[in-house]
């Protein structure tokens, strides 16, 4: 078994966010998300991380910061991208690594995983579903309107998809695919073929399977699912987690760095709100006098006074005086007195 967690996007949804920093790498409750990923994953299992040129060198130092434990199991593979343009999209990423690494050859299965997402159910039930034949992970979202965003699963019965539609105008169902797949070795072949033409079809390569009259099974869960595509559901992982202390190094809704430095009424604002509806985060050499922040994020060393701040988050190294901010996100080195 090897797993594969693509990570060679450039997320400019969620810039500035992102402007900087890869998707898997930004900090959920104080961590990056993918070591939540990694850390869900079976300890015997080989883990390559693909990604581009960009990033490289963060996700080399993520893995000697977070992993040390399994460093070893853990390879970072990167593509020649440079920009947006230049992605080789999701499954000509996976087909490549998939060549690179002799995982055909060496006759591994893979476990293949969206390194952006959350998922809430253990990897040891899932795998032991799979078998012979490509399984995907499926979510009931409850909600076409909602279910149009993804990929489709349309089942056939409880274990077996009939056909697959990807972001459909009119789905079919709301059992939608969630970012984690398994496919046996006999069909790693079948993602190199497809993957020349459909380079980013990632939900394309479970009808080309179907095709070629090899059944395609999913797995229906129904523990918490995050798929971090947009600033609402990175901000809503971060309450998630923190309420359910999914960071085991805190076993509170407020991180606080040691090193911030805040005064007297922001003190008392912060410890004020009701706990079950508030959550902040406050990173480290931030000095805050007074300021008022309700389930928002403020990053390292920033400079705050007389700023009222809800749902919002405060990229690195801003310094803001006199300013209220609700359901934004402000850019890094941002100067505003």
């Amino acid at each position: 078994m090897h797993a594969i967690i693509l990570a060679g996007g450039f997320a400019t949804r969620l810039w500035p966010l992102t402007e900087k920093t890869a998707k898997p790498l930004i900090e959920v409750a104080g961590k990056p998300l993918i070591s939540y990923i990694v850390e869900s994953l079976p300890k015997d299992i080989n883990i390559t991380v693909s990604t581009n040129l960009v990033f490289a060198e963060d996700f080399e130092n993520w893995k000697q910061k977070f992993c040390k434990e399994r460093a070893d199991k853990i390879s970072i593979f990167i593509e020649d991208s440079k920009g947006e343009t230049e992605k080789k999209g999701a499954l000509a990423a996976t087909a490549l690594c998939i060549q690179e690494q002799k995982i055909e050859e060496n006759n591994e299965d893979i476990l293949l995983l969206a390194g952006d997402n959350y998922f809430g159910f253990n990897f040891d039930h899932f795998l032991s579903r799979a078998k012979n034949n490509p399984l995907l992970a499926a979510f009931d979202i409850e909600d076409k309107n909602e279910a149009k965003k993804f990929g489709v699963v349309v089942p056939k019965n409880k274990t077996e998809v009939l056909e697959f539609e990807e972001k459909p105008e009119n789905p079919s169902s709301t059992l939608v695919s969630t970012g984690a797949y398994f496919f046996p070795n006999h069909t790693l072949k079948h993602i190199i073929t497809y993957s020349k033409d459909h380079a980013d079809d990632l939900g394309g390569i479970f009808e080309f399977c179907m095709k070629k009259n090899i059944s395609v099974e999913y797995f229906s869960f129904d523990e918490e699912w995050y798929d971090i595509g947009s600033f609402s559901s990175f901000m809503s992982a971060n309450k998630y987690f923190l309420d359910n202390g999914l960071n085991k190094n805190y076993d509170t809704k407020k991180i606080i760095s040691p090193s911030a430095q805040l005064d007297f009424s922001t003190k008392e604002f912060i410890h004020s709100v009701d706990e079950e509806n508030n959550f902040c985060i406050i990173g480290e050499n931030v000095i805050l006098k007074n300021v008022k922040i309700t389930n928002s994020i403020i990053m390292d060393s920033c400079n705050l006074e007389n700023v009222d701040i809800t749902n919002s988050l405060i990229c690195p190294n801003s310094v803001i005086k006199n300013r209220d901010f609700y359901e934004k996100i402000v850019r890094e080195n941002t100067l505003s007195i």
